[in-house]
């Protein structure tokens, strides 16, 4: 479904910039020639993607905040000492 929107005259150069943009670099595949609307389009899916990447970075923030680093990397440098590979013959 398809809405008329109003929007700043700077924000339509934008968009109509960001569509020649998309057209030189082929950012889009299989388009050749971007309308207005798919830049508009590709612009909102990239903010959301960026909101959505932001969102996952601030929920995982301090969630290793509790966590024991220096008895981490004693387990680590302990696991390198044991080796993991099992023995092989060929008999």
């Amino acid at each position: 479904m398809l809405k008329a929107i109003k929007i700043p005259e700077q924000a339509y150069r934008e968009a109509k910039k960001l569509g020649q943009e998309l057209e030189a670099e082929k950012a889009i595949e299989g388009v050749y020639k971007v309308s207005l609307s798919t830049a508009v389009s590709f612009a909102i899916k990239r903010a959301l993607t960026d909101l959505e990447r932001k969102k996952s970075l601030r929920m995982a923030a301090g969630g290793w905040k509790d966590l024991d680093t220096d008895k981490m990397i004693k387990e680590i440098y302990e696991g390198r000492l044991t080796g993991t590979k099992r023995g092989t013959s060929f008999d």
